[in-house]
C-alpha cells in the first residue's frame, strides 16, 4: 500500500529516520547548525564517480572528510549543495550489503548508484543525523558507487563501513494470530490495514489470545508506485487493559514502529522507535480501559526490502472490546490529510 506516517510532516520520501529521532519526543538539533568538524584529513574517497576509491573486499571501513571537496550530485533523499565524495565496489557474486555513515562528525547523506549512474538507494537522517542504507542487493560483476555527502551544506568528518547482510529468520511460532494481508508489489494499494493512508480509514484490530496478550506475525516490503519508492506498513488497533501496554517486535529488515496515543489522522501523536535486522524493539504506554490506541508496524527504509519479509508482533496489556474482537478491521472516516502519508 501507498502509506507512511508522516506525521509532524518530517516523514515525506527523505525523512524517514528524522521521525525516529523523535523516539520519546527527544527533538533533534537544528540540522541547520549542524555542521560538524570541518576536517578533512586526506583519507576520503574520490571526487568523482570516475576517480572514486575503490572497496577491494568486505567488511570494509574508511575515514575522512568532505569539506575540501566539490558537490557532483544531487541526492532524492533532501535538498542538498554539499560536498561529497565517492567509493565503489564490484562483488564477485552477488551480494546484499549494509552502507553506514554512523559515527560521523556532521548531518550526512548517502546515495548509492548503479554502474548507469542511477541511484538506487538514498537516506538522510537514520542513526541520529548519520545516515545507513540496509540490505541493498548488488549483482556480481556490476559496479556500484557509495555517495558520501551531507544534508543541505553540510560537511566534515565521517566513517564509512560496509558490511555484508547476513539474513535472519524470524520464525512465526505456533497459535500465533496471521496478519493475512495481500503480499505488496509494484503498484500495489494497501485496502487491508492501511490506517489514516486508506481510503477509508481501516485498522486491523488486535483482540487478546490468552489473558492480555497476543502474538501477530506479519508481512512488509518496499514496493515502486508510479514509479517512486513505497513501503507497506501495517497498522493495528488496541484496547487498553488499565495498564501498561507493550508492543515489542523483530523483523527481517530495519524496522521503524509507532506507539499511536493520540489517535487522530489529522495531528497524531505517539512514540517511536528503530532497530536493525533481527533485533528486538519496544515501546509501552499506559492505555486505561476502554481506551484504544493504534500500533504501525513498518520499514524505516523506502527501498531494498523485498515484499514478503517477515516480523513478529508481540502485545502485552491488551483488553477486549466486545463490539470489536472478532472483527478483523474497523472503517473510519478519511480526513483532507491523506498527502501527508506515504
Amino acid at each position: 500500500m501507498r502509506k507512511l506516517l508522516a506525521v509532524i510532516l518530517v516523514l515525506g520520501v527523505a525523512g524517514v529516520a528524522s521521525a525516529a529521532n523523535l523516539t520519546n519526543h527527544n527533538i533533534i538539533p537544528d540540522k541547520g547548525t549542524f555542521v560538524g568538524d570541518g576536517f578533512g584529513d586526506g583519507r576520503e574517497g574520490g571526487e568523482t564517480f570516475a576517480t572514486a576509491a575503490v572497496i577491494p573486499g568486505l567488511p570494509y571501513s574508511d575515514a575522512g572528510g568532505t569539506c575540501s571537496h566539490v558537490q557532483d550530485v544531487f541526492l532524492s533523499c533532501g535538498a542538498n549543495s554539499a560536498p561529497d565524495v565517492f567509493y565503489s565496489y564490484t562483488p564477485s557474486a552477488t551480494v546484499s550489503v549494509n552502507v553506514s555513515l554512523c559515527g560521523s562528525g556532521y548531518d550526512t547523506a548517502m546515495g548509492i548508484y548503479d554502474a548507469a549512474f542511477n541511484e538506487i538507494g538514498c537516506n538522510d537522517d537514520f542513526c541520529g543525523l548519520q545516515s545507513e542504507i540496509d540490505n541493498v542487493t548488488l549483482q556480481a560483476g556490476q559496479t556500484y558507487y557509495f555517495d558520501v555527502s551531507g544534508y543541505s551544506t553540510n560537511c566534515g568528518s565521517y566513517t564509512i563501513n560496509v558490511t555484508e547482510n547476513v539474513p535472519c529468520v524470524v520464525e512465526c511460532p505456533a497459535g500465533a494470530l496471521l496478519e493475512g494481508e495481500p503480499v505488496c508489489a509494484d503498484n500495489y494499494v494497501d485496502a487491508y490495514n492501511g490506517g489514516c493512508n486508506s481510503v477509508p480509514n481501516i485498522f486491523q484490530t488486535i483482540c487478546p489470545q490468552a489473558g492480555n496478550s497476543a502474538v501477530m506475525c506479519g508481512e512488509s516490503g518496499s514496493f515502486l508506485y508510479a514509479g517512486l519508492s513505497y513501503r507497506d506498513t501495517d497498522w493495528f488497533k488496541a484496547w487498553g487493559n488499565g495498564e501498561t501496554m507493550t508492543m515489542t517486535v523483530r523483523a527481517s529488515f530495519p524496522l521503524l514502529l509507532f506507539f499511536i496515543y493520540g489517535t487522530n489522522c489529522s495531528a497524531p501523536t505517539m512514540d517511536s522507535a528503530t532497530a536493525g535486522v533481527c533485533q528486538d524493539v519496544s515501546l509501552a504506554r499506559y492505555v486505561a480501559t476502554g481506551t484504544f490506541v493504534w500500533l504501525w508496524v513498518g520499514p524505516s527504509q523506502f527501498n531494498g526490502i523485498p515484499c514478503g519479509s517477515d516480523y513478529v508482533m508481540t502485545v502485552t496489556g491488551l483488553g477486549s472490546d466486545p463490539t470489536e474482537c472478532g472483527v478483523p478491521t474497523e472503517h473510519s472516516s478519511w480526513g483532507a490529510i491523506k498527502n501527508l502519508y506515504r
